[in-house]
Protein backbone atom coordinates (compact mmCIF):
# COMPACT_ATOMS: atom_id res chain seq x y z
CA UNK A 1 0.00 0.00 0.00
CA UNK A 2 1.24 3.47 -0.89
CA UNK A 3 1.76 5.83 2.01
CA UNK A 4 0.64 9.31 1.00
CA UNK A 5 2.21 12.39 2.51
CA UNK A 6 -0.33 14.50 4.47
CA UNK A 7 0.69 17.56 2.45
CA UNK A 8 -0.28 15.76 -0.75
CA UNK A 9 -3.71 14.94 0.69
CA UNK A 10 -4.19 18.56 1.74
CA UNK A 11 -3.01 19.87 -1.66
CA UNK A 12 -5.49 17.57 -3.38
CA UNK A 13 -8.34 18.81 -1.16
CA UNK A 14 -7.50 22.43 -1.96
CA UNK A 15 -7.15 21.61 -5.65
CA UNK A 16 -10.68 20.17 -5.62
CA UNK A 17 -12.01 23.20 -3.71
CA UNK A 18 -10.40 25.60 -6.19
CA UNK A 19 -11.86 23.68 -9.14
CA UNK A 20 -15.30 23.69 -7.50
CA UNK A 21 -15.11 27.45 -6.90
CA UNK A 22 -14.12 28.07 -10.52
CA UNK A 23 -17.01 25.89 -11.75
CA UNK A 24 -19.41 27.81 -9.50
CA UNK A 25 -18.11 31.09 -10.91
CA UNK A 26 -18.64 29.76 -14.45
CA UNK A 27 -22.19 28.72 -13.54
CA UNK A 28 -22.94 32.11 -12.00
CA UNK A 29 -21.60 33.94 -15.04
CA UNK A 30 -23.45 31.65 -17.48
CA UNK A 31 -26.70 32.33 -15.64
CA UNK A 32 -25.99 36.05 -15.88
CA UNK A 33 -25.99 35.59 -19.68
CA UNK A 34 -29.25 33.64 -19.61
CA UNK A 35 -27.98 30.07 -19.92
CA UNK A 36 -28.82 27.04 -17.87
CA UNK A 37 -25.83 25.17 -16.50
CA UNK A 38 -26.54 22.38 -18.99
CA UNK A 39 -26.50 24.79 -21.94
CA UNK A 40 -23.28 26.32 -20.69
CA UNK A 41 -21.76 22.86 -20.25
CA UNK A 42 -22.64 22.07 -23.87
CA UNK A 43 -21.06 25.32 -25.07
CA UNK A 44 -17.89 24.53 -23.10
CA UNK A 45 -17.79 21.01 -24.59
CA UNK A 46 -18.11 22.42 -28.12
CA UNK A 47 -15.44 25.01 -27.31
CA UNK A 48 -13.07 22.21 -26.28
CA UNK A 49 -13.72 20.45 -29.59
CA UNK A 50 -12.98 23.75 -31.36
CA UNK A 51 -9.64 23.96 -29.52
CA UNK A 52 -8.80 20.40 -30.61
CA UNK A 53 -9.69 21.23 -34.20
CA UNK A 54 -7.18 24.08 -34.16
CA UNK A 55 -4.36 21.70 -33.30
CA UNK A 56 -5.35 18.73 -35.46
CA UNK A 57 -7.40 17.72 -38.47
CA UNK A 58 -10.47 16.75 -36.45
CA UNK A 59 -14.07 17.03 -37.65
CA UNK A 60 -16.66 18.75 -35.45
CA UNK A 61 -18.35 16.20 -33.18
CA UNK A 62 -21.62 14.48 -33.87
CA UNK A 63 -24.55 14.90 -31.51
CA UNK A 64 -23.98 11.32 -30.33
CA UNK A 65 -20.29 11.95 -29.61
CA UNK A 66 -21.04 15.04 -27.52
CA UNK A 67 -23.88 13.22 -25.74
CA UNK A 68 -21.43 10.45 -24.80
CA UNK A 69 -18.82 12.96 -23.66
CA UNK A 70 -21.17 14.77 -21.29
CA UNK A 71 -23.21 11.74 -20.25
CA UNK A 72 -26.55 12.68 -21.80
CA UNK A 73 -28.94 10.91 -24.12
CA UNK A 74 -28.75 12.21 -27.71
CA UNK A 75 -32.43 13.25 -27.73
CA UNK A 76 -31.90 15.34 -24.56
CA UNK A 77 -28.91 17.02 -26.16
CA UNK A 78 -30.85 17.64 -29.38
CA UNK A 79 -33.34 19.82 -27.49
CA UNK A 80 -30.53 21.86 -25.96
CA UNK A 81 -28.90 22.26 -29.36
CA UNK A 82 -32.18 23.52 -30.88
CA UNK A 83 -32.45 26.22 -28.20
CA UNK A 84 -28.86 27.31 -28.74
CA UNK A 85 -29.36 27.28 -32.53
CA UNK A 86 -32.30 29.67 -32.10
CA UNK A 87 -29.97 32.00 -30.18
CA UNK A 88 -27.47 31.80 -33.05
CA UNK A 89 -24.75 30.22 -30.90
CA UNK A 90 -24.60 26.69 -32.33
CA UNK A 91 -25.07 25.27 -35.80
CA UNK A 92 -25.66 21.78 -37.14
CA UNK A 93 -24.11 20.70 -40.41
CA UNK A 94 -24.61 17.50 -42.36
CA UNK A 95 -21.56 15.29 -42.57
CA UNK A 96 -20.11 15.39 -46.08
CA UNK A 97 -19.49 11.63 -46.17
CA UNK A 98 -22.62 10.42 -44.34
CA UNK A 99 -25.70 12.61 -44.80
CA UNK A 100 -27.47 10.83 -41.94
CA UNK A 101 -25.00 12.37 -39.49
CA UNK A 102 -25.23 15.89 -38.10
CA UNK A 103 -22.14 17.57 -36.74
CA UNK A 104 -22.42 20.45 -34.29
CA UNK A 105 -20.19 23.40 -33.70
CA UNK A 106 -20.15 26.85 -32.21
CA UNK A 107 -21.00 29.72 -34.53
CA UNK A 108 -18.70 32.73 -34.58
CA UNK A 109 -21.18 34.47 -32.26
CA UNK A 110 -21.18 31.43 -29.96
CA UNK A 111 -17.38 31.36 -29.86
CA UNK A 112 -17.20 35.06 -29.03
CA UNK A 113 -19.74 34.65 -26.23
CA UNK A 114 -18.09 31.58 -24.70
CA UNK A 115 -14.71 33.35 -24.83
CA UNK A 116 -16.27 36.34 -23.06
CA UNK A 117 -17.84 34.14 -20.36
CA UNK A 118 -14.62 32.16 -19.85
CA UNK A 119 -12.65 35.39 -19.60
CA UNK A 120 -15.06 36.96 -17.16
CA UNK A 121 -15.58 33.88 -15.01
CA UNK A 122 -12.09 32.46 -15.14
CA UNK A 123 -9.39 34.84 -16.13
CA UNK A 124 -10.72 37.96 -14.42
CA UNK A 125 -11.89 35.99 -11.37
CA UNK A 126 -8.51 34.28 -10.98
CA UNK A 127 -6.56 37.43 -11.80
CA UNK A 128 -8.44 39.46 -9.20
CA UNK A 129 -8.00 36.71 -6.64
CA UNK A 130 -4.26 36.36 -7.25
CA UNK A 131 -3.83 40.12 -7.19
CA UNK A 132 -4.69 40.05 -3.46
CA UNK A 133 -1.83 37.67 -2.65
CA UNK A 134 1.57 38.92 -1.55
CA UNK A 135 4.53 38.63 -3.93
CA UNK A 136 6.28 35.87 -1.98
CA UNK A 137 3.15 33.69 -2.03
CA UNK A 138 2.70 34.34 -5.75
CA UNK A 139 6.33 33.38 -6.46
CA UNK A 140 5.98 30.17 -4.42
CA UNK A 141 2.71 29.31 -6.14
CA UNK A 142 4.26 29.89 -9.56
CA UNK A 143 7.27 27.70 -8.77
CA UNK A 144 5.00 24.96 -7.43
CA UNK A 145 2.68 25.06 -10.44
CA UNK A 146 5.62 24.92 -12.86
CA UNK A 147 7.01 21.88 -11.06
CA UNK A 148 3.59 20.24 -10.99
CA UNK A 149 3.15 20.85 -14.71
CA UNK A 150 6.59 19.38 -15.46
CA UNK A 151 5.83 16.25 -13.44
CA UNK A 152 2.40 15.80 -15.02
CA UNK A 153 3.94 16.28 -18.48
CA UNK A 154 6.38 13.45 -17.78
CA UNK A 155 3.41 11.12 -17.34
CA UNK A 156 3.99 10.32 -13.66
Amino acid sequence: MIKINNNIIEIWKYWEKINRNIRLKHRETAQKYGFTFEQFHLLIELDQHTELKLTADILPPTIGEVADDIGNAPHTLSERIKRLEKKGLVEKKRDNKDLRVNRIMLTHQGQLLIDKIKNEAGNIFIYNTLEHMDQKSLNNLLIGLKELNQEISKGN
